[in-house]
């Protein structure tokens, strides 16, 4: 078995192995690369992190900018900016307002309004831009400060909070600078086009902030979906593995003590008569004896390797399907799930194998299918369970997709076994599809 040949998918946990004898699940550590290790020569069988296994860039990165302090220190800043510029400005121009102590209260409010950042900057947002319209309708000069903090909590906005978010403060900038535009007694078109332009630039820079930040979340929780599966690939090679190495162990240990109780009832029958052939029974019984100590030594040593985790969670079935399309939407990829017609309670190992065909569908449309949609659809009918899953995307390779040869080949294993059907290539439109049909026999209801 080449350990080189596991390939790498998108999913959270699997059962280790395709026979029923044991499970061997656990949760996957996405910081960690999983690869399974063979030694044929030293006796060792094992799945585990290789030395130098690499970290997600989300896991290597230290926190260095947390957004409590961030806000608290913003709030500060602006509160001094717009304190000295209060104190150092010249006279107020005609027709607007004096300074006095309620503009000096309005300029620090917007700058404190910073501090609510961390907490939700829309409403930093909503705060800020309220005390500059405050400032303006009330006949005051606006301070400059309190300008800025409106382009800072529009920002962030953008940058951190949700889409939905950013758009609602686009319309409500919009607003605010209307009404400080049209309440401002003698306001320049300059000051409005610097003021707008100061805006726009800050929107620029926050829009290509977050567009970058997306792409990163979405590559690391496809590394995270692989390290996952890359570790349930050679959990499952293990397991294959030992049971047969099981079955190995039953025919050399089972034969070698057959071997035992022929030759020692023999030689029990021909001790007085024929000690010459008994000590060659004798001798027959201990050349299998040690034969069959030898196997089972060898064999117990990869029988014994620590299996952390073994048994704690549930095989998966067509019940976790939905929980593995959204984390297959969560890594970049929009899927479509729909059930059509009865669900039914189906034997373990049907309900395994129809999981495992959603799963390794779902994986290899999000590593070859490029920017595409996905739809699976599980279809009951009184004679079979149908599945089909779809994609746009630019197809897989003309040979099955999959490394080591592991697609499309391993599906037809699984389904063979309970003689269904496969049907896999691509879609006239485009895309690929793959559809499965796995007969439902009397008494699987």
């Amino acid at each position: 078995m080449d350990a080189g040949s596991i390939p790498a998918a998108s999913t959270i946990c699997f059962r280790a192995g395709r026979s029923d004898s044991g499970a061997a699940c656990r949760r996957a550590d996405p910081r960690v690369d999983y690869t399974a290790r063979v030694d044929h020569s030293g006796d060792t069988y094992s799945a585990a992190p290789l030395p130098g296994s690499l970290l997600p860039p989300a896991a290597r990165r230290p926190r260095a900018l947390d957004p409590l302090p961030i806000s608290i220190l913003l709030a500060l800043v602006f509160t001094a900016a717009g304190l000295v510029e209060l104190l150092t400005r010249g006279p107020v121009p005609v027709g607007h307002r004096g300074d006095d102590g309620i503009l000096i209260a309005l300029t620090v409010a917007s700058a404190l309004s910073l501090a609510l950042l961390w907490l939700s900057p829309l409403g930093s947002l909503g705060a800020s831009l309220t005390l500059l319209c405050v400032q303006s309708i009330a006949g005051y000069e606006f301070t400059q400060a309190a300008i800025w903090a409106v382009v800072v909590a529009s920002f962030a906005t953008v940058a951190f909070d949700g889409w939905r978010r950013a758009v609602a403060a686009g319309f409500l900038v919009a607003a605010g600078m209307v009404i400080v535009f049209l309440t401002t007694i003698g306001v320049s078109w300059e000051t409005a086009l610097s003021t707008w332009v100061s805006l726009s630039v800050a929107w620029i820079i926050a829009v290509v902030i977050r567009v970058y930040r997306s792409s990163i979340e979405r590559a690391e929780r496809r590394a995270a979906l692989f390290a996952a599966d890359r570790e349930a690939r050679a959990r499952e090679a293990v397991a294959e593995e030992r049971a047969r190495l099981a079955r190995e162990l039953h025919d050399s240990v089972g034969h070698a003590l057959n071997v035992v109780v022929l030759h020692a009832g023999a030689a029990q029958r021909i001790l007085e008569t024929k000690p010459q052939l008994a000590r060659e029974a004798l001798g027959s019984i201990e050349t299998a004896g040690r034969q069959a100590l030898g196997d089972i030594e060898r064999m117990l040593g990869i029988l014994r390797a620590p299996e952390d985790g073994a048994g704690l969670d549930a095989a998966p079935g067509l019940s976790q399907v939905e929980a593995l399309c959204a984390s297959v939407r969560e890594a970049g990829l929009p899927v479509q799930f729909v059930v059509e017609g009865t669900a039914r309670v189906l034997p373990a190992s049907l309900d395994l194998t129809a999981y495992r065909i959603v799963q390794e569908a779902l994986t290899n449309t999000l590593k070859h299918a490029g920017k595409a949609h996905a739809s699976v659809t599980l279809r009951y009918t009184e004679q079979a369970l149908e599945i089909e899953a779809l994609d746009d995307g630019r197809g897989g390779p003309a040979g099955g997709f999959g490394s080591g040869g592991y697609g499309l080949a391993g599906m037809r294993e699984r389904i063979g076994i309970f003689g269904g059907e496969l049907q896999a290539g691509p879609r006239p439109e485009g895309g690929f599809a793959i559809r499965a049909r796995l007969p439902l026999h009397k008494g699987e209801t």
